[in-house]
């Protein structure tokens, strides 16, 4: 699924326009919208269970406040992880008190046991990468999985974990390869990843660049890497990167958007 010719349906924290993203409910719906892939974002609590979060703290999303990694795992299960979700600017807030909570990884494993995702590192220090290995081992996601860290080191040290894993590239990484492609790709590089996940404007040095000048995509299939752009989430947008840059997938907020454009245009087959 993850290397194939349809344009893949990503859905960004499980498509957090439309439901409290890193939820159940969100990744259930994700699915059931037309997603091919789930996104995911990966801390440890203090007692060591992976978790599922995009912040680093989970006061943003939940009713609680802290460091996920000063945190319990019971304590976290504690918070309502659909306190915050609005759709309506804060008139209404559906999900409160509805029972969601923060997700362990294994639970999204166990219980999407087909489901291909990508996966951010997101904690840094202390590193969670041995004990993320050993829980994508343990579940048989290697083959169907991504991962993903917008730190070089954590990528690195994915890779030396197990090479088995395909990875994107990091943020350095990524300004090499776009360096390299606006002219002559040098025959010598090798990209150390085969995913290129990235905005359409990139910032480079403090500069915002077009990241997908023409010759950016065609030179990353020269090399078989696939393209991915984030976070789209208006039609035309979508439309333009399907029809005009020949993306491999999209990450959006709105999955169901996006099958729409997607079936629209004939690029899901």
């Amino acid at each position: 699924m993850l290397r194939c010719n349809k344009v893949l349906n990503i859905a960004h924290r499980g498509g957090r326009d439309i439901r409290p993203e890193h939820t159940i409910v969100a990744y259930d719906q994700a699915l059931v919208d037309g997603a091919d892939v789930l996104e995911l974002d990966v801390h440890e609590t203090s007692d060591g269970v992976l978790v599922v979060m995009h912040d680093d703290a989970v006061d943003r999303t939940t009713d609680c406040t802290g460091p996920i990694k000063e945190m319990t795992f019971a304590a976290l299960r504690e918070c309502d992880a659909g306190y915050e979700f609005t759709t309506d600017g804060g008139a209404t807030y559906p999900f409160r008190d509805m029972g969601l909570v923060v997700p362990s990884l294994e639970e999204v494993f166990d219980r999407y046991p087909d489901a291909p995702f990508v996966i951010e590192i997101k904690q840094e220090a202390p590193s969670i990468v041995d004990h993320f290995v050993e829980v994508v081992r343990e579940y048989g996601v290697e083959d169907r999985m991504i991962g993903a860290a917008f730190d070089d080191a954590v990528l690195l040290e994915l890779r030396a974990a197990a090479p088995e894993i395909a990875t994107s590239l990091g943020e350095s990484e990524t300004t090499v390869f776009y360096l390299l492609s606006r002219d002559v790709l040098d025959p010598s590089y090798e990209p150390p990843g085969e995913f290129l996940q990235v905005p359409p404007t990139y910032n480079l040095e403090g500069v915002p660049v077009d990241v997908l000048h023409d010759g950016f995509v065609p030179r990353a299939h020269e090399l078989d890497m696939f393209v991915h752009i984030w976070t789209i989430n208006d039609e035309q947008e979508m439309r333009d990167l399907i029809e005009l840059e020949g993306v491999d997938g999209i990450i959006t907020d709105d999955p169901p958007l996006l099958t729409s454009v997607i079936e629209d245009l004939g690029a899901g087959d």
